[in-house]
């Protein structure tokens, strides 16, 4: 593949300063009391007129406190300064107090739920030095809700299953594993299974409509939560729902427009070809989770067809990166924008070597656009501070390209 030049900022950008400017910005933004802290969002309005809406965070991972905690901490390991360390401890432990609040539908899930909570409490205690927020996020996943009626990634049974296995490696914990295992087998049974494979029910929408693919909603989350429970303890009992769950993607997927369609709204008597669907490129549907699970695929097995697929999907996720960044202001978060589409390319940069430096290029282009600017950096509609949908996650993918060793938030196990 060829990835056309776009000419970066001379000279070239400091990453860990601006990553540093984010973690200071937070900092001096949140709201503290008896110890702990949290931010004020801004959205737009609900019900898309009037104003925007002005609101405190909640403790998730993926748009809470809990997120903007592991940023921090992660910062904080890396620069040593003790304002990154101190506010990271009371935005955990804002998460941490107020993990029940969490609406039962998603306690399960890895982004929206428990499991997220207690592996940013883990991973902060690791990187602040602190025991403490270990034995409390093991407290708090006994405490995750067994059963549940979602089966994706962000709110679900998948996401538990991730964070599971990422938790017993923390905690050092093999009960963990256990019981990732069981929700592995409950996973299989809410499977849906089709002539064209299998898939699950969208969460939060009807079950008149067809399973979504992708990674944060959608059948390849379900194959990547089996083939990490496959990685963690070999045993190959779900392999027929993983290659059916991957079939289902494959039945979908568009030669034309070398991507996995979104299948939002559509009801399941509408078969393939009597509609035509919208293509999204962001880490939650589209080609770049896609990449994402089927490199992790890979990884495990060793397929052939995955390492295929995964190329395929790492090669449309380079164009359309390179698309967005003519775009003024374009979205820069890991969930819906630049910094997670070049988070993936970090991902990919064993098969498609040259996406690394794409990767690069994106967090230089943004830096010198966005780094010194008041409004700071594109995160939507509103000003967001957050992992997934705001500058905590852009901060983090800055401080990825400055040390490697920093874990992704997008693929956790």
């Amino acid at each position: 593949m060829r990835i056309r030049s776009v000419a970066p900022p001379a000279p070239p950008a400091d990453l860990l300063g601006a990553a540093t400017t984010i973690g200071r910005r937070l900092v001096r933004e949140a709201v503290w009391y008896r110890g702990r802290c949290n931010w004020i969002g801004v959205e737009p309005a609900a019900d898309g007129g009037g104003g925007p809406a002005h609101r405190a965070l909640g403790p998730a991972l993926g748009d809470g406190t809990a997120g903007i905690a592991l940023f921090l901490a992660e910062l904080h390991a890396t620069t040593g300064a003790e304002a990154f360390g101190q506010t990271a401890r009371g935005a955990i432990g804002q998460a941490l107090a107020h993990a029940d609040d969490v609406p039962a539908a998603a306690q399960r899930g890895l982004y929206a739920g428990a499991p997220g909570i207690a592996y940013a409490a883990a991973r902060c205690g690791q990187l602040l030095g602190d025991e403490h927020l270990a034995k409390r996020a093991a407290r708090l996943i006994r405490r995750m809700p067994a059963e549940g009626t979602s089966s994706d990634v962000v709110s679900g049974a998948a996401g538990a299953i991730a964070g599971l296995l990422a938790l017993a490696r923390l905690l050092d914990d093999e009960r963990l594993v256990a019981r990732a295992a069981r929700l592995g087998d409950a996973l299989v049974a809410a499977a849906r299974r089709g002539r064209a494979g299998w898939s699950w029910a969208p969460t939060g929408g009807p079950r008149s409509e067809h399973g979504l693919c992708g990674i944060a909603h959608g059948a390849g989350g379900g194959a990547l939560a089996l083939l990490e429970l496959l990685s963690a303890t070999g045993d190959a009992r779900h392999n027929t729902a993983i290659e059916r769950a991957f079939a289902y993607e494959r039945h979908w997927f568009d030669p034309e427009e070398a991507n996995w369609p979104d299948l939002r709204g559509i009801e399941r008597r509408e078969p393939r070809g009597a509609f035509r669907p919208p293509y999204a490129t962001d880490w939650r549907h589209g080609a770049p989770g896609v990449a994402l699970t089927r490199l992790r695929g890979w990884q495990i097995t060793g397929d052939e067809r995955l390492r295929c697929a995964a190329l395929t999907a790492l090669t449309t996720t380079a164009a359309s990166v390179e698309q967005a960044l003519l775009a003024p202001r374009a979205d820069f978060t890991l969930a819906h924008g630049l910094a997670g589409n070049a988070d993936v390319l970090l991902h990919g940069a064993e098969l498609l070597p040259e996406s690394a430096a794409l990767a690069r290029r994106v967090a230089e282009i943004g830096v010198g656009r966005y780094a010194a600017t008041l409004d700071g950096w594109p995160c939507g509609s509103g000003r967001r501070p957050a992992l997934l949908t705001g500058e905590a996650g852009i901060g983090l993918f800055l401080l990825r390209l400055h040390d490697p060793t920093v874990p992704s938030v997008l693929l956790v196990a």
